[in-house]
């Protein structure tokens, strides 16, 4: 069963032309209460309930008034929920919420993990804090603020970056869903992710690497001298009216840096929509314009259709350039500046034996970007 909440328009208005906006007042975020117990890397996705009501915020109209085909967005809606595993489904054009569709026992308040999703947010957090002058630049060495793990090593392992590890190309022996199982097993997951082998000079080649952007986490940490649920509250999420309803650390504190954080499918969106108007929200700079100018340049072509940036994705689809925070099972928000659309979608992962990944390209292919009437 499917609730149909946008396609119709049936949200309040707003005057400007943001369709979301921050609340009058945000209460601060109690971390400690939120953070996961550190016993494992991954958990098992439990689904949380936002508490706050946040549909004052939200401006919504028929697909047609912002040059949308509502019948073909709807079909290809229905058809996306077809998979027994998705939550939600969200599409925002000029601004405008035209479509929120929520299947199978899912609503607006239900808050999920988002998973790699979070390793864009992780790149956004990393670029406020340079610009607060709490980290150098991106080029810093991660040996700078977390000395106490390079004392004996080599040369060139002193040689990783900040950038370095957003961009994947630390050159640290990592198998993706494999290597975690070790790190989960030590008292110190930064120490032992540092002490993975290094098999690649620094910069010299891709390898996903979760273990990468949780180092990025304890850097913030470090450098910011809050944790990074805490930095990321106070200087993103909050003047946007996002909380998060969970987010897992490990035994030492670090609060998981690009996994394990879980937000509504709204503040998902939220996001991309930042990053859609170059950083700005509410008329007031949140992130770095280079940051999202970074998030959009190539690092690493990874296969014949997408590429890799800084904790972004990107892919063009028939014609249109794209960028895309990705998180496993089909935690997807598109931003696609040239049809100033910005696409969420949201999946059950708490059941990886009944979990498919959405096919967001076909989506997009077949039914978004047809949909599009007018400019």
């Amino acid at each position: 069963m499917l609730s149909l909440l946008a396609l119709a328009g049936c949200a309040g208005a707003a005057s400007s032309r943001s369709t979301a906006t921050a609340p009058a007042t945000t209460a601060t975020v109690d971390c400690d209460r939120i953070a996961g117990n550190g016993r494992t890397f991954y958990e098992n996705n439990p689904t949380y309930t936002d508490p706050r009501d946040d549909g004052a915020e939200w401006s919504s109209t028929p697909p047609e008034e912002q040059g949308m085909d509502s019948t073909l967005l709807r079909t290809g809606l229905t058809k996306l929920g077809n998979n027994a595993s998705l939550f939600s489904a969200l599409v925002i054009r000029h601004d405008r919420l035209v479509a929120e569709q929520y299947y199978h026992g899912s609503g607006v308040q239900r808050s999920n993990n988002v998973h790699s999703a979070s390793k864009s947010i992780l790149q956004a957090l990393v670029h406020i804090a340079i610009a607060k002058g709490d980290i150098g630049s991106l080029d810093d060495p991660v040996a700078d603020y977390l000395p106490e793990y390079f004392g004996n090593v080599s040369p060139d392992k002193k040689k990783i970056t900040i950038r370095h590890m957003l961009t994947m190309t630390s050159g640290l022996d990592w198998t993706e869903d494999s290597t975690e199982g070790q790190v989960e097993e030590a008292s110190n997951w930064v120490q032992t992710i540092l002490g993975r082998s290094l098999v690649s000079v620094p910069g010299a080649t891709y390898n996903y690497s979760s273990g990468n952007t949780h180092i990025v986490s304890a850097v913030l940490q470090k450098a910011t001298h809050m944790s990074t649920c805490q930095f990321a509250h106070q200087h993103l999420f909050q003047p946007m009216g996002i909380t998060a309803e969970h987010w897992g650390r490990d035994p030492r504190g670090i609060f998981s840096g690009g996994y394990n954080l879980y937000l509504t499918p709204r503040e998902m969106a939220k996001f991309g929509l930042l990053y859609l108007h170059d950083g700005k929200w509410d008329g007031q700079s949140l992130v770095p314009q280079r940051a999202v100018r970074a998030a959009q340049a190539r690092t690493t072509q990874v296969d014949d259709t997408i590429a890799y940036s800084e904790g972004w994705w990107m892919h063009t689809i028939s014609g249109r350039s794209m960028y895309f925070a990705w998180g496993y099972g089909g935690q997807f928000i598109y931003v696609i500046p040239s049809a100033d659309i910005v696409l969420v979608t949201s999946e059950n992962t708490s059941n990886t034996s009944n979990n498919k990944e959405i096919n967001s390209t076909a989506f997009i292919r077949d039914y978004l970007l047809p949909s599009i009437t007018g400019p």
